[in-house]
Formats: C-alpha cells, sequence, structure tokens
C-alpha cells in the first residue's frame, strides 16, 4: 500500500514526505510516486505548510533509483502502451509544478530517478557521505526520464559525463557543480534544513508562489517573451495582500504578518 512506503510528518512549517523502504535503499516503483504525488499535494493545499522537504528513510540511501526488481509489479520498465504518462514522468512533472518551495534532503546515495527527484526540487542539502550519480548504463539503460529535469541543473558536459559514464559525483564535487546549495555532516543535515526553512518562513508565501510559478513559466521562452511575461506579472504581485502588508510594514519598520494572499 501506499502509505507504507511513503511517510508524511509535520514539523512546525515544514512538511517533510519521506520514502520509506530502507531495505530497498529507498527505490522508486509506482506506489512510491503515487505516494509522493498524494503527499505534495495535500502539503500544497495545507496553509500551514510553507517548506516541503523530500528525503529517504535511514543514512544510506535517499533514493537508490527505479526498482529494478518491481518487474511487472509497478517497477518503472513496465509500461502500459496505451498510456503515454510515465509514473515517474508525472512525479519529476509535479514536483516542478508545486507552487510551495521544495528541498531535497540527501541523506545517502542518490542515483538514477533520486538524482532526477534532487534536480526536480528548488534546492538540495546533502551529507558529505553521500554520492549522486546515474549509472544506468553500467545496466544497458540509459536514464531517459530523468533527462528533463538535470538539464535544468547541470552543465551539459557535467552532466553528459554522467550519463556516458556512470561515475557518480561526491557531495564535494555536486557542490562544486552546482547540484546542491549545501553540504553538511551527517549531523548537521537537519540543523541544515530548519535554517532553510526558517528563512522561507519568514517571507511572503504569496510571492514565493507567484515567484515560482513565473520562474517556471519563463524558463522556456525567449528573451523578449520572458520580459514582457515579467511586466505583466509584476503588478499583480503589488495587488496581493502580503505585497501591500509588505510595504505597510517596511514603513511602519515592522515585522510583516503575512496572510499567504
Amino acid at each position: 500500500m501506499v502509505e507504507n512506503v511513503v511517510h508524511t510528518q509535520v514539523l512546525g512549517y515544514e512538511t517533510r514526505i519521506t520514502i520509506c523502504r530502507p531495505e530497498q535503499r529507498n527505490a522508486l516503483n509506482r506506489d512510491v510516486a503515487e505516494g509522493i504525488i498524494a503527499a505534495l499535494n495535500a502539503a500544497e493545499a495545507d496553509p500551514d505548510c510553507r517548506v516541503i522537504v523530500l528525503t529517504g528513510e535511514g543514512e544510506r540511501a535517499f533514493c537508490a533509483g527505479g526498482d529494478l526488481k518491481a518487474g511487472g509489479d509497478g517497477g518503472p520498465f513496465i509500461q502500459d502502451p496505451a498510456d503515454p504518462v510515465h509514473f515517474a514522468g508525472k512525479l519529476f512533472d509535479t514536483i516542478q509544478a508545486c507552487r510551495k518551495p521544495t528541498i531535497a534532503r540527501i541523506n545517502g546515495v542518490a542515483v538514477g530517478a533520486g538524482a532526477g527527484l534532487i534536480c526536480a526540487c528548488d534546492m538540495a542539502v546533502m551529507a558529505d557521505h553521500a554520492k549522486i550519480g546515474t549509472p544506468e548504463v553500467k545496466v544497458g539503460l540509459f536514464p531517459m526520464t530523468i533527462v528533463p529535469p538535470m538539464m535544468r541543473v547541470l552543465p551539459r558536459r557535467r552532466l553528459m559525463e554522467m550519463f556516458i559514464t556512470g561515475v557518480p559525483l561526491t557531495a564535494e564535487e555536486s557542490m562544486r557543480y552546482d547540484l546542491v546549495n549545501y553540504v553538511t555532516d551527517g549531523a548537521g543535515l537537519d540543523d541544515k534544513i530548519a535554517e532553510l526553512v526558517a528563512q522561507i518562513a519568514a517571507q511572503s508565501p504569496t510571492a514565493i508562489r507567484l515567484g515560482k510559478y513565473a520562474c517556471h513559466a519563463m524558463e522556456d521562452m525567449t528573451y523578449p517573451q520572458q520580459m514582457r511575461f515579467a511586466e505583466t506579472l509584476l503588478p499583480r504581485v503589488a495587488q496581493t495582500e502580503d505585497a501591500r502588508e509588505g510595504f505597510a510594514a517596511f514603513v511602519a519598520k515592522r515585522k510583516p504578518e503575512w496572510t499567504g494572499r
């Protein structure tokens, strides 16, 4: 059942979504994907949630890619020929479209689909013992469904080296190539997550929601299209309750009280 492989926990302003398959190194199958999607949708609908954190259970693995042993029982390589939508693609699309900030908490190895999950999130914090890789070529495959999210984060030559050689990146390399925002020791992982959550929760949820919408919409536009879109959206943002409250708080030299509207 989905509820057994994905756990949701509310920690103040944070909603933490955890893949709970430690014996399978938190490998992705249909149940995991559907569980994460359901948890993301619930968190997005929760007005008290400001940040969504995605992680894996334990310290060994964030997500060890698609479950190669699942076969016809929810594995990533079995697809209904009459349905063009793959559950992994739907998962990445849902993370990308989420209007609330998402953070990947990389507690251990992240390979294949795990690397895709990291790139689909807005930010990432990585334990120094973890590694990120795309080893599919070693079993005669290519990581097709994670190419789109990873292409939006990594430089092309570094990405092609990962895909073609299958050699993983260390935490230091992941930081150097801007694949993650921060690297900490394992004990400091949650402290850094808590720091980021507090920084985000102090800001206007409305501004963040509209800003994420704008950034994703503009990614594939030409520069003139981006500018016209931005010019149209800016007055809309300025008319929100949060913007009016932000202006008033700035003038009064007080802390704003955000409504999220």
